[in-house]
């Protein structure tokens, strides 16, 4: 409502322009924005300009307010019709303006007018005079002192039912309201017994229509479809009644309900309440909708947090001087920060100084107008553990002036697959160190052979030349080059590609020969390692390079699990019914956490030590277990160790 030169627009007057006296609407210095057409017809003027003074048009007889003070210092002249008891005023709105007063003038010839004391109910409905100007002028007054935005449809039915029988005390009263929907009842009030087949239906006059410019062929579908029936005369809801009017609670757009007015006898009554009960109704009317409007804002409102707060993405809003104002569940989740921690802070205390350098130009660049995308940043976590890593597209947010007044940043999580990006270059570098390690092997063989060779010819030679512990060490030496020639053949069968046969796998030599890969860890480890492994075991079938490799894996972890002074691994091979083999792995480690054990095999998740492991060792035992139609289970406690079990079918 406010204008670009700091002026409000015209202010909302629904209702108050339906009030049967002058009326005026100024701010709090007397200067006029509205009036209505009994308030121009008192004071002789066809057109009130904008901005005139109150003072110039009325004279004041009670101090209510600064309004007046200020207006009696500026007048001018009075109203014209001698017309002026006093006035009353209440707030209609705020604003950046300040205060906008709603007056409502009352006619001096109602000055002593007594309205005579309420008759009973039990008598006649129709001997009750219309209520008066000052009595109409205190209802407007008692309902703009009792409304808030905050009341609900009942309170504001029971608000309005207790204003109208004050003022109509020995009239039939009902007010249907409907849902917001349109389609049915939502609260009715009725003071009397309703005719049993006008408990369901619900009827208008087309004069009600008319009154408020609903006969158009298009409104009155709109009638139409919530079963609503249009009658050229009015016909009574109430029992015992004789004849009323009716009077539509519609504000241009939205059909709130109905209120149906009936009495014993007399029409000339009927014609004097209705001009006034019309504004009460056009006052219900406004604050059912604004107490809908409310309602309905304040459900998006939370509704559209909620999508925010829930959002799979991060979402951080800040203002225009890159304060945080907003952040959601998955930015918190991400950083490991909470919201308390971070509102009201500055941005740019929130990446590393590096960081602020390439992400500033984007602040600024977005408070211009103009929006970013994949804008990578690095946001240390609030744990101190790594960083997150998100790409964001940024948004402005304007104002209703069509400034910047934010700016959103809707991110996209990097962190995993950053990890991914490192893990694929580790895997590439052993995958180039497998190739080489190749190549060495290849080369180490001739002169292994050579050295093999020209040892067991010595060996002979010398045997009765020199002395036997002589020809021993000889002896070592060519089990030592043989020992060397069987290790590389084996790392190389290995390290070969996986486009090998299935075949049948002597189990017992695969695990011995898997044990000698892990020689060397086992060494630095001090483990004391204990083989347990049945004699005459069946054959299993398979991709010997794959099944060894999975025993690999396991003997290398239960080696990393143990601690500095060393520990205990048993290695166990024992058939089991029903044509299987059991062949487990133990070790006396620091044992697995419990909320751990479930993602132990997720790909890349690890809780070795950083530069122990990748993650992804007992992913791909899984995946190659589930391939050869095995089965893996672990089991652990902290401080007891790990036993990792591997069940091999024969067939």
């Amino acid at each position: 409502m406010i204008r670009d030169n700091g002026r409000p627009e015209r202010p909302y007057v629904f209702g108050l322009e339906h009030v049967p006296l002058p009326a005026v609407i100024c701010d709090e210095c007397g200067q006029i924005f509205w009036a209505n057409d009994r308030f121009l017809a008192a004071s002789g003027s066809s057109e009130i300009l904008e901005g005139a003074c109150l003072g110039n048009f009325v004279t004041f007889e009670r101090d209510a307010s600064p309004l007046w003070e200020s207006a009696k210092r500026t007048s001018g002249a009075e109203i014209s019709a001698d017309a002026v008891l006093g006035c009353a005023q209440y707030t209609l709105h705020m604003g950046q303006a300040g205060h906008l007063f709603s007056c409502v003038f009352s006619p001096k010839s109602h000055a002593d007018v007594r309205s005579p004391a309420p008759a009973k109910v039990e008598e006649c409905r129709n001997s009750q005079t219309p209520p008066t100007g000052d009595k109409l002028l205190e209802a407007l007054l008692f309902l703009s002192h009792e409304l808030h935005l905050t009341m609900g449809e009942e309170a504001l039915l029971r608000l309005f039912v207790r204003t109208y029988e004050e003022l109509f005390p020995t009239r039939w009263l009902c007010i249907r309201l409907f849902a917001p929907n349109g389609t049915a009842t939502a609260h009715v009030y009725a003071n009397g017994r309703l005719r049993p087949e006008m408990r369901e239906m619900v009827q208008v006059t087309r004069a009600a229509c008319t009154a408020q410019s609903l006969d158009d062929p298009e409104r009155m579908d709109l009638l139409k479809q919530q079963n609503i029936t249009v009658l050229d005369a009015y016909e009574p809801i109430f029992s015992d009644s004789w004849g009323g009017f009716d009077i539509l609670l519609w504000d241009g757009t939205s059909l709130y309900g109905i209120v149906n007015f009936e009495y014993s006898a007399d029409d000339a009554l009927i014609t004097a309440d209705q001009p006034i009960a019309m504004p009460l109704a056009h006052q219900m009317c406004a604050a059912l909708r604004n107490a809908r409007l409310l309602t309905e804002a304040t459900f998006l409102k939370d509704y559209l947090a909620k999508l925010l707060d829930c959002a799979n993405a991060p979402v951080l809003v800040v203002d225009r001087n890159c304060r945080i104002t907003v952040i959601n569940q998955a930015f918190e989740r991400q950083t490991g920060f909470k919201r308390t921690q971070l509102l009201k802070s500055d941005l740019m205390n929130l990446v590393p100084e590096e960081e602020r350098v390439r992400l500033l130009p984007t602040v600024l660049a977005a408070m211009r107008g103009e929006s970013a995308s994949n804008i990578e940043v690095r946001i240390p976590r609030a744990d101190g553990e790594g960083e997150a890593h998100v790409a964001f597209n940024t948004a402005v947010i304007q104002s209703r002036f069509g400034e910047p007044d934010g700016i959103i940043f809707v991110g996209q999580d990097l962190t995993e697959i950053r990890a991914l990006q490192k893990q694929v270059i580790h895997s590439e570098k052993l995958a180039t160190l497998g190739q080489v390690a190749a190549g060495v092997v290849h080369e180490l063989n001739n002169p292994l052979t050579s050295i093999s060779v020209y040892a067991s010819y010595l060996k002979k030679k010398l045997a009765s030349v020199i002395d036997e512990s002589d020809t021993s060490k000889i002896g070592r030496i060519s089990e030592a080059a043989n020992r060397i020639q069987t290790f590389t053949r084996d790392l190389v069968a290995y390290a070969r590609p996986a486009s090998e046969e299935p075949k049948l796998i002597n189990v017992s030599d695969m695990l011995r020969r898997a044990f000698s890969f892990c020689e060397h860890v086992v060494t630095e480890s001090e483990a004391d390692v204990v083989l347990d492994i049945a004699e005459d075991l069946a054959p299993i079938y398979g991709l010997q390079g794959q099944i060894e490799q999975v025993f690999v894996n396991l003997i290398t972890n239960a080696c990393h699990a143990l601690p500095e002074m060393g520990g205990e691994i048993h290695i166990s091979a024992q058939p089991i019914e029903k044509e299987r083999i059991r062949v487990s792995v133990r070790d006396t480690g620091q044992g697995i956490p419990e909320d751990q054990l479930k993602e132990i095999f997720t790909p890349f998740f690890t809780t070795k030590p950083e530069g122990l492991g990748t993650g992804l060792g007992l992913s791909i035992v899984r995946n190659i277990l589930v391939n050869h139609n095995a089965e893996i289970a672990v089991t652990s406690a902290l401080g007891q160790g790990s036993t990792f079990a591997v069940t091999l079918y024969t067939r």
